[in-house]
């Protein structure tokens, strides 16, 4: 019986042991486990990023090259379709542009051979065009003269025209007739067009440009004269308006290509 006792302690006394060995056993597993887990995070924090030359890096490098394309692939589309619209704009613009100056022109026209307010016998001066040439001596005149349409009658004209302006700093007068050596008569119904290119002399600064139209008498016409003065910077400014349009038009073009 003793013995039984003395074999029944050792038994527990050695599996108090193995007891305690066993979780001596876990701990350290748990703690070398936890070890290694902030060891891992410590090395991946200071480890070096993928060199470009590196399969990763040609990866992200690749990635970005191919992200950054398509973005401007979308901005350049964006910008051609504005291209696109800003060139179709500025046509149309330029286009209904001169539309208006024409039918400006065309009702001006018409409207003076219906009805006119300052004429003799029924003619009257419609207007006076001007531009200037590659020198700044030269111009280009046109005269047009209209006549009222219930007058069925030729009527013949005799029309002075007088540049007026400033020579060496005094007054002074020129007649386009003794410029282009050529009388201006005219036998006309309804409409009468004349051009006339000449030269100015040297140091002469044009202001104004005077028309006089006298009407001969004849049978069944009294006759007459009529005067009318025009402005040279009026007139260059309604020929440079659509023409500076035009280059800021092909500007635009210019840059935008």
């Amino acid at each position: 019986m003793l013995n039984y006792h003395r074999w029944l302690d050792r038994l527990q006394v050695l599996e108090r042991k193995n007891r305690t060995s066993s979780i001596y056993l876990i701990g350290l597993m748990i703690v070398c486990f936890l070890l290694g887990a902030i060891s891992f995070n410590l090395w991946l924090s200071f480890a070096p990023e993928a060199t470009p030359n590196s399969a990763s890096g040609k990866r992200k490098l690749l990635q970005e090259l191919e992200t950054q394309a398509q973005a401007l692939a979308s901005r350049n589309l964006a910008l051609s379709i504005a291209d696109n619209a800003n060139k179709e704009m500025q046509e149309m613009f330029s286009q209904q542009l001169s539309e208006q100056k024409a039918l400006e022109k065309e009702l001006a026209f018409y409207r003076s051979v219906m009805v006119t307010d300052a004429d003799v016998e029924g003619v009257a001066i419609h207007g006076v065009e001007l531009s200037q040439g590659v020198a700044s001596e030269q111009y280009q005149l046109r005269l047009i003269l209209t006549q009222l349409q219930k007058r069925k009658v030729k009527v013949k004209t005799n029309a002075t025209v007088l540049l007026l302006g400033t020579l060496n700093g005094g007054p002074a007068e020129l007649s386009l007739s003794e410029l282009i050596n050529k009388k201006l008569e005219f036998e006309f119904n309804y409409f009468q067009i004349m051009d006339s290119d000449f030269v100015l002399p040297s140091g002469f600064n044009l202001q104004r440009i005077m028309v006089k139209v006298k009407v001969a008498a004849s049978r069944g016409i009294k006759g007459g004269e009529i005067e009318q003065v025009f402005n040279v910077p009026e007139l260059l400014m309604g020929e440079k308006e659509l023409r500076v349009i035009l280059e800021q038009n092909s500007q635009v073009k210019d840059n935008s290509q």
